[in-house]
């Protein structure tokens, strides 16, 4: 195989599973016999090491839904500043809550950054005055919407 990783950021990965994994983030339905042909190793070799990558939790093979076209049209990032000492409190309700995509700590001003996806800006509100108002240690909060999806990837591997 004429991929090699020295240098890589990638070092947990062998070159075998490098290539197992680069192929699948293209295409997740990708047949194993399909990829062990290209790699030039048998069909179980391949079968054996996505198993033992999702085992070791370094690769998922997931169906990636298109909030757009589910009717998610209204994306925004929210920071929140939280009081001290509350940081826990509040990232444990933040991740009880479905809207909630997605869940960073940042530094900086505020503490926390999540990304949630509304159908319209009436489902938002209701989000907002709703559900993020009643989280405890929240302090202030920033609501940034994305206006226009310029790239968005699920591709890591180069």
């Amino acid at each position: 195989m004429s991929t090699s990783l020295e240098g890589s950021r990638y070092f947990e990965l062998d070159d075998l599973d490098y290539g197992i994994a680069k192929a699948l983030q293209g295409n997740a339905r990708l047949p194993f016999t399909q990829i062990a042909k290209e790699l030039g190793v048998t069909e179980k070799t391949v079968r054996m090491r996505v198993q033992q990558m999702q085992e070791d939790e370094v690769l998922s093979l997931i169906g990636v839904l298109n909030p757009a076209k589910a009717g998610l049209t209204l994306s925004s990032l929210i920071q929140l500043a939280v009081e001290a000492g509350r940081l826990d409190e509040a990232a444990a309700e933040l991740q009880a809550i479905d809207e909630v995509r997605q869940i960073v700590l940042t530094s900086g001003e505020y503490q926390i950054m999540i990304q949630v996806l509304h159908r319209d800006y009436e489902e938002l509100s209701g989000f907002l005055l709703g559900r993020l108002n009643k989280i405890s240690g929240i302090v202030r909060m920033n609501v940034i919407h994305e206006l226009k999806l310029l790239k968005s990837s699920h591709t890591y591997l180069r």
